[in-house]
């Protein structure tokens, strides 16, 4: 990269001596497969037991979602509404 002045050279070079803070991953997180049936189980269970933890009850069910008959792929359904669980109105319904 070329430097225009002297100057620039000095902040660029002090901006790259400094530590830089590591960046929030996911990988470090723990890793399930989603697109497995075992797997978007796990992630229901996760998705209710939030919930659940929150007062709510949430219901979720694995669905297929594509992929050929050898690898399938799943995926969960629930009746979150923009990732909130859904609010009664006045008339008790949903």
């Amino acid at each position: 990269m070329a430097v225009l002045d002297p100057m620039m050279e000095a902040f660029e070079s002090e901006m790259r001596a400094r530590p830089r803070p590591r960046r929030a991953s996911t990988r470090r997180a723990e890793q399930i497969d989603n697109s497995s049936a075992p797997g978007a189980a796990a992630l229901a269970r996760r998705i209710a037991q939030f919930w659940a933890a929150a007062g709510v009850t949430v219901e979720t069910e694995i669905i297929r979602c594509g992929g050929p008959r050898e690898a399938p792929i799943f995926g969960v359904r629930s009746n979150l509404r923009n990732a909130l669980p859904p609010q009664e109105t006045r008339d008790g319904h949903g």
